[in-house]
């Protein structure tokens, strides 16, 4: 079983509303202190977020522990300035995790069998020549062009209950069931993309491999478009 959790921020019309017209840089710069202290604490405890509108965000929980994902989003109370609520969910993809998702208090651990929890597996796929492509290009066409990769990349995870987020550059990071890892890579893999795979129990780990699979294939020490890691056990 794949297990997320979500945190969102309650009242948060209210509180921008509270800090008058001159908010804007107050709201991105709070936004993303937020993130911020949620991705460096997630990753204390081997999970990762995702942010979605950025007063919602998603974490990657899978084989970690949900008492290490309540004691995440304790730890960040100072840094956000609204209340928040805490909901998890599982179910046998990510996008059924989502849809499960309840209160984080009505949540038993332990409802899943140990055995039943799904290794976390990363595609972190990467585009050839991004540098060139950036400099051939206006700025502003070559961003489009990757705004439009990047739909077509989260629209076949979804597809295939993953999820998808934009790392910045020409990086995509796709967490897909482990099931339908290979379905996903044939659509998503072509000519000009590449794909480093990591698998393991908990996501921080999972990433770790995929960067390293990535690696693997820019240094040319592998010749096809795609390399996997998975930890040992």
């Amino acid at each position: 079983m794949i297990r997320v959790g979500l945190v969102h921020l309650k009242d948060y019309e209210s509180w921008i509303k509270s800090i008058g017209y001159d908010r804007e840089w107050v709201i991105q710069a709070t936004q993303a202190t937020i993130y911020r202290s949620l991705v460096v604490e997630s990753a204390k405890m081997g999970m990762f977020s995702i942010p979605l509108t950025y007063d919602s965000y998603i974490v990657i929980i899978n084989a970690a522990r949900i008492e290490d994902f309540i004691e995440t989003v304790n730890s960040i109370c100072n840094e956000v300035p609204v209340a928040f609520n805490t909901y998890i969910g599982s179910g046998h993809s990510y996008t059924e995790a989502i849809e499960n998702l309840k209160e984080a208090s009505k949540f038993v651990e332990g409802s899943e069998k140990v055995n039943e929890l799904e290794e976390t597996a990363v595609v972190h796929l990467d585009l050839d020549g991004y540098n060139r492509f950036m400099h051939s290009l206006r700025f502003l066409d070559a961003e489009g062009l990757i705004n439009m990769l990047f739909q077509k990349v989260r629209q076949a995870s979804t597809k295939h209950g993953g999820l998808t987020y934009y790392a910045g550059g020409d990086n995509f990071i796709c967490f897909v069931p482990c099931e339908r890892i290979e379905v996903f890579l044939n659509i998503v893999v072509t000519d000009n993309i590449k794909a480093g795979v990591g698998i393991a129990l908990k996501p921080r780990d999972a990433l770790r491999l995929a960067a390293q699979a990535l690696d693997i294939i820019r240094n040319k020490e592998w010749s096809n478009k795609i390399f996997i890691l998975r930890e040992s056990t």
